[in-house]
Formats: C-alpha cells, sequence, structure tokens
C-alpha cells in the first residue's frame, strides 16, 4: 500500500511541475511585444488542435492499460444454471431455504412494493453479490457458492422504517 501511495506522490509531483513550468513559460512569453489579434488566434486554434490530439491519444492509451482491471473480465452467460426466485417486500424476503454448494446459482430477484437492496453476506460476514431488487423488473443475479453454511441476505436500500430488520437467510449444503 506504501508502494502505491509513493508512486502516487511521484506521478502527482511530476504533473504538478510540468503544469507549473508549462504556467510559467507562458507568462515569460507574454513579456515581449504584443501580438496582432490575428496571429493570437492563428496559434492558438494550432495549439488548441494539437492539445486535442494528444489528449485524445493520452485517454486512449490509458483504456487500454487499465483494460485488465475492468471487474467485468469474469463475466458468464446465463445458461444451464438452476434459478431460484426471490421476492423482496416491505420487510421481508421470500427466498428458497437452501440452495446446493459448487453449482452455478442465479437469484431471479424482483420486489412488490418498492426498490429494495439483495445483499448476501456469507458465513464470514463478508457481502458476496448484491443487486437491486425493484418491482415490475427481474434482476438476474449469478453466484457460484463454493462454502457450505448459513447465508444472510439483507436489504441494502432504505425501504421504510424497519429497514435495519428486514434480513432473512438459506443454506448452502
Amino acid at each position: 500500500m506504501a508502494e502505491t501511495t509513493t508512486i502516487v506522490l511521484v506521478v502527482f509531483l511530476i504533473g504538478a511541475g510540468c503544469i507549473i513550468a508549462f504556467m510559467t513559460a507562458v507568462a515569460l512569453s507574454s513579456l515581449g511585444k504584443p501580438l496582432p489579434q490575428a496571429e493570437v488566434s492563428r496559434m492558438g486554434y494550432a495549439a488548441r488542435k494539437w492539445w486535442a490530439r494528444i489528449l485524445g491519444v493520452a485517454v486512449i492509451i490509458a483504456f487500454a492499460v487499465s483494460v485488465p482491471w475492468f471487474p467485468y473480465s469474469g463475466a458468464k452467460v446465463l445458461g444451464s444454471e438452476q434459478h431460484f426466485k426471490v421476492v423482496a417486500q416491505q420487510f421481508s424476503f421470500t427466498l428458497p431455504p437452501s440452495v446446493p454448494s459448487k453449482t452455478p446459482i442465479v437469484f431471479d430477484v424482483t420486489a412488490t412494493d418498492v426498490n429494495h437492496g439483495f445483499g448476501i453476506y456469507d458465513p464470514a460476514g463478508k457481502l458476496v453479490a448484491q443487486v437491486q431488487a425493484m418491482p415490475d423488473y427481474v434482476n438476474h443475479l449469478r453466484v457460484d457458492f463454493t462454502t457450505p453454511g448459513k447465508y444472510v441476505v439483507r436489504c441494502l436500500e432504505y425501504c421504510g422504517v424497519a429497514h435495519a430488520q428486514m434480513q432473512s437467510s438459506f443454506e448452502v449444503q
């Protein structure tokens, strides 16, 4: 973590130094004889054209470099998974009592009244997956359970006065 912080600081300082140097050069260039407006406009449009190109290339490079860290590389297409219907309503969940372990599971999540959050916590209390439960819409949440045990489901969207007590559970066997 300290190494990452050091890298960020160094990059920031280099960037800040470049900006300060550029602004100093601009300030020093204004000390000379004033240029006619046509010349200033021509130079401004040329600088803007190059700046747009440089910025475009930088954005493309940043995108290409960051692709490996996108969170979607593990996304899988729905197919032969077991589907379980989940219905959220104030202030409870209707869900299966148990689901199999080491089997692709898809929770088909909806709500009957208002928006709810559907957050699944593993036996250690760590958030495993979450999705919105919305009226008149079904969200499909794919989860692969590898650890058997009791999983707790909590509402993650404020849904009313008893929101804090809205939770349920199921067993992974």
